[in-house]
Parts: C-alpha cells; structure tokens; sequence
C-alpha cells in the first residue's frame, strides 16, 4: 500500500502527498498553483476568482482522492480550470438594465434607498460585535483587495466554506431583520 492510497490520511493529506511527498514543498507548490488558477480566471474576468478557484481545488482533490494517477499536475489544475471557467459562463447571468430605466429616479425611489441604508446600518448595529465585523469586513474591499481581506477572514474563521457559511448566516438574520424596519416604514 502507497502512502496516497492509504486510508488513514484524510482526501486533503493524499492530495498533497500527490503534490509532493515533501509536506513542505507539497504546500509551496499548492499555494503557486492555486496563485496561478487564481490569475487564469482574474486574467479572464473573473468576478468570482476567488471561488472559482476554490472549486477546483476541491475537484482535483476528488479526482486524486478517487484513486486516479496525473503525472502533471499543471495540466491536471488547468483542464479542471477550463471546465470549470466554461460552466461557469454557461450559467444564466441578471441582464443589465436598460440605460432608459437608470435615469429617471424618481424622489421616492430615493426616499426608499435612504430608508434602506438606514435600515441596514441599525441592524447592523444590533448584531453581535463579531458578526456585524465580520459582515462589515466581508464585503467591505473590493477586487483584490477583497481576495486578501477574504483569505485572512477565512484563516480566522477555520477555512473558506466555515466562513462562507457564517457570512451566509449573517446575511439571512440581515435580511430578515431589514425587510421588519423596512415594512414598519421608519427607523427608530
């Protein structure tokens, strides 16, 4: 029995052993794969690198973990990249709206977004401070900036689905709470 078929190790430990029996070199060279299939969809597009990547990660790992050998893993990571990128442009997008509907704005649709902001900014407050700063945090960068605010929240959480989760979470007890003070009509 090989050490990446050994049953002990977990689909994560295999992977890696298949990166390199060096544990430390078997993470060097993940973190510079997932560096460069993070550019390949940046380089594409990509709004949701970050996720994208994430994605196939998790599907190399499966393929390794089923027992499957790929001599080169460059060209493993960048046949799983492009099967992912292509799906993910086959998915249906929201449609822009025309440029007739963005001018005219009228003074209650102004009315309304002020009532919202206001809504947002009250239930924000009443969330724990650990969640409102996560939430805060989450979506506060934007473009790269946010893959590096995401990657140290993801370390503080415990991985990225732990914090895709609770960033999840928080904004359905959001929504929930912004939807009441928006039908009450008023903040308090």
């Amino acid at each position: 029995m090989t050490a990446q078929s050994d049953p002990r190790l977990g689909p994560f430990e295999r992977f890696l052993l298949w990166l390199s029996p060096d544990r430390d070199l078997a993470i060097r060279k993940h973190d510079e794969i997932m560096k460069k299939i993070r550019k390949y969809f940046v380089r594409k597009g990509c709004i949701e690198s970050e996720e994208l990547t994430s994605e196939v990660r998790d599907r190399v790992i499966r393929i390794i973990d089923s027992g499957q050998d790929y001599p080169n893993q460059d060209a493993l990571f960048y046949s799983v990249a492009s099967k992912v990128w292509q799906e993910y442009l086959r998915k249906p997008r929201p449609e822009p709206l025309p440029a007739d509907d963005l001018l005219p704005i009228s003074n209650q649709e102004t009315e309304e977004k002020e009532l919202q902001a206001r809504c947002l900014e009250l239930c924000l407050a009443q969330l724990p401070d650990g969640e409102s700063d996560l939430i805060r945090r989450y979506y506060h960068a934007r473009g790269l900036e946010n893959i590096a605010v995401r990657k140290t929240l993801a370390a503080e959480c415990g991985g990225e689905n732990t914090l895709r989760v609770k960033a999840f979470r928080i904004r359905l007890k959001l929504r929930s709470s912004i939807e009441e003070c928006i039908s009450r009509g008023r903040v308090n």
